[in-house]
């Protein structure tokens, strides 16, 4: 029994190992409209990024600078903060283009 464990120990961290050098999937193009869209809703009611952090929690001079992705959550908070729903979030943003 304790030789079988330490096998599928061993295979456990080369699993894990394995799914850490797995590539992330990213969109530049996503993420500039993402991070215009929350510079505009932020500029639009007059707040600093200072003000929108410490209201929310939330690391927006990354986010607007595109180092970082904000998570679905992210914005959820950004929304609830804003008054606005996730659709209004997302409403100006016309992406992937449609094929016709």
């Amino acid at each position: 029994p304790y030789r079988r464990q330490r096998q599928m120990c061993i295979r456990d961290r080369l699993f894990c190992i394995m799914k850490k050098q797995a590539r992330k999937r990213t969109d530049a193009k996503l993420l500039e409209l993402i991070s215009k869209r929350m510079k505009e809703l932020r500029e639009e009611r007059g707040y600093t990024q200072e003000y929108v952090v410490d209201h929310t929690g939330l690391n927006i001079p990354q986010h607007e600078a595109k180092i970082t992705y904000p998570s679905l959550v992210s914005i959820s908070v950004l929304c609830e903060f804003y008054n606005i729903t996730v659709s209004d979030f997302f409403k100006s943003i016309h992406y992937p283009p449609t094929k016709d």
